[in-house]
């Protein structure tokens, strides 16, 4: 089984939005990175959502 929170983690960091290490990186990660090159993460559109979740469940 996958660890889907690993994958997460490397997609967001491949994506610019955040850093991520393990135990025996962390000293060198915390040294190392540089926070201002992270980008925002894009705000999310729950209406789509709502309006997805409508028609599956019939109510539109």
């Amino acid at each position: 089984m996958s660890n889907h929170q690993l994958e997460l983690a490397q997609q967001l960091h491949r994506n610019g939005h955040l850093f991520y290490c393990t135990c025996s990186t962390l000293r060198e990660k915390l040294v190392t990175m540089d926070l201002t090159t992270l980008q925002p993460f894009p705000s999310g559109e729950p209406e789509r959502f709502a309006v997805f979740m409508d028609k599956a469940l019939g109510l539109q």
